[in-house]
Parts: structure tokens; sequence; C-alpha cells
């Protein structure tokens, strides 16, 4: 029995080296080794010492190589770091745009959401972190253009919120609904004002931003444009009140 036990522990040891070496093999993009290990049988849904996956580390990479690798032999693209995330989050984040589109094509759901993301989709993270390529790539594969996770921030308003100025103007572009109010009482014309960029803040007025909400310290529209420093938007915001 104790001979059967000392086998046991020490094919667990072998088993738990193997699977490290698969991170190894994806962090150095020793292909052949990858597939090497792949072919053995040795598994993927396996954490390595920072609870991270192969797959969430491929595509965090944007090795499409190792990720097409790991898909190949039946990895499972849905498995979740141990934080609870799915590897499509940290695409969106990291802009891992042919990994992303991967992701999707062998079946990832574009609008994939967990209490552990606060119910947030890929397309918060794309509109925050990644690329207006990476936005259209999305929307192409029916992401919801007015996502509301628990703060209530749609991607405009996250877009704005990360002075991503391409991404919030497409969005205003193609009709994104320019009346939400966040959970934080954030709305557009305020974060637009925030980001202390007269362009982000004649965009928001251009596309009917409301002016008339007040933020949670009941400041108004006009108030925050005068504490921006800036001028511009001060005189932008004044005029288009005015005007009302």
């Amino acid at each position: 029995m104790r001979q059967f036990f000392l086998i046991l522990l020490f094919a667990i040891g072998q088993f738990k080296t193997s699977g490290q070496d698969i991170f190894k093999a994806i962090e150095t993009k020793n292909y052949l080794e990858l597939e090497n290990k792949l072919k053995a049988g040795n598994p993927t849904e396996i954490y390595n010492d920072k609870g991270l996956t192969p797959v969430w580390m491929a595509v965090f990479k944007n090795d499409t190589t190792s990720l097409r690798l790991l898909i190949k032999y039946k990895a499972d693209i849905n498995f979740l770091e141990k934080k609870g995330m799915h590897p499509i989050m940290v695409g969106c984040i990291a802009n891992s745009i042919e990994s992303v589109k991967i992701l999707l094509d062998n079946g990832v759901d574009v609008n994939w959401k967990s209490p552990a993301s606060k119910n947030q989709q890929p397309i918060r993270f794309a509109s925050q972190g990644g690329s207006l390529k990476l936005v259209k790539l999305l929307l192409a594969y029916g992401a919801d253009v007015e996502s509301t996770p628990d703060d209530k921030a749609t991607p405009l308003l996250t877009a704005i919120h990360a002075m991503k100025f391409d991404i919030a103007e497409f969005f205003f572009k193609n009709g994104a609904n320019v009346n939400v109010i966040g959970r934080d009482g954030e709305c557009i014309i305020h974060e637009a004002i925030k980001t202390k960029n007269p362009m982000m803040v004649k965009l928001a007025l251009e596309y009917k931003a409301p002016l008339d909400i007040k933020d949670p310290d009941g400041k108004t529209t006009l108030q925050l444009a005068k504490e921006s420093g800036n001028s511009e938007i001060k005189s932008m915001i004044k005029e288009a009140i005015d005007k009302k």
C-alpha cells in the first residue's frame, strides 16, 4: 500500500510539472514543445502561480499560434481564471484583436458577463483599454452597444472617461444613447468636461448631450466647466446653455 501511495505521489508531481511546462512553452513561444505537451494529453484547465490559464495567457499575449494549438487540442476556451474572468475580457483589455476574433469564431459569447466582472461585458473593456478596430469587431459579432453593467456606465460613457476620442466619436455617430447616467451620477457632458479636451466637449455638445444634469455634489454643468480651468470648455458650455 505504501508503495502504491509513493507511486501516486510521484505521478501527481509529474502531472503538475507537465502542466506548468505548458505555461513555460507559451511564455517562451516554444510551439513545438507546446504541441508535444498537448499531444501527450497534458491538461489545459490548470492555473499558474498567478491564477491564470494557458488560454488566458495566450490571449493576453495575442499569441495566436499558441491559442490555435490549444484550441486544436480541445482546450476549454471558456475556462475562467481563478478570479472568474473570461479570456475574452483580457483580450479586450490588452487589445488582442486577432486572438479575440479567434475566440469569437470558436463560439465565445461576445456579450459574456458574470458577477465576477460586475456584469461588465467585453465591449466595456474594449472601449476602455482597446481600440476602435476592436470595438468594431465586437459589434460585428453582435456586441451590445448599450451594455449596462452594475455601474450603469455604457460603452460611450466609458470611452469618454478613458479619453478614447475616436471610440467615443464612433459611438456618437452611430446613435449611442447620450442621456445615460451612471450609478454614481456620471453623465456624458460631465465626463467630457473632466477630460479637459475641448474636442471631446464639442463632440458631446454636437450630439445633444443633456446640459441640465447636476453631479452627485450638486454642481451644474457650467460650474464643472469653470472648474476645469479650460477657458475654451467654459466658453463652449456657457454658449450652449445660453442658446437653450
